[in-house]
């Protein structure tokens, strides 16, 4: 028993030490525009979006297109391989609006429990310019 006990916990802390730093694509996303911000979104359509399905600490990333009016998202398309799209037929848990902030819009839950996010990658700010250091007296 307790040699199952301990290769059990071996196993655990192995898969731990072994996953990283636990990114996913939404996370790395997100850690980018919180580092650089974002244009405001406006309204119109917007295509090649990343559309986030998360569960846990998995994520996947998908291309979409999607409606913005008002801040908000109405209306979300995934993209298919052939560059063709179809209408995102999921439901959701909550009646709750998808509001764009910082390029990203609010999290909304599926009624199979996916968390969902819309990334406006185009909205995102260009980096910092980095200051010019002098030259080194010595190189003069």
């Amino acid at each position: 028993m307790r040699k199952l006990v301990l290769s059990l916990f071996l196993v655990a802390a192995s898969t731990g030490v072994f996953a990283g730093d636990g990114d996913n694509c939404y996370d790395a996303y997100s850690k980018k525009f919180e580092e650089r911000g974002a244009n405001i979104v406006k309204d119109g359509w917007y295509e090649n979006v990343v559309i986030t399905f998360r569960q846990g600490t998995t994520a996947e990333c998908v291309l979409g297109k999607v409606q913005v009016e008002k801040g908000v998202v109405t209306q979300m398309y995934i993209k298919n391989e052939d560059g063709s799209y179809q209408i995102f037929t999921k439901h959701w848990k909550h009646d709750e609006k998808a509001v764009i902030s910082n390029g990203i819009s609010k999290s909304r839950i599926t009624v199979d429990g996916e968390i969902v996010n819309i990334i406006f990658v185009k909205s995102i700010k260009p980096p910092k310019k980095k200051i010019a250091v002098a030259p080194s007296p010595d190189d003069l």
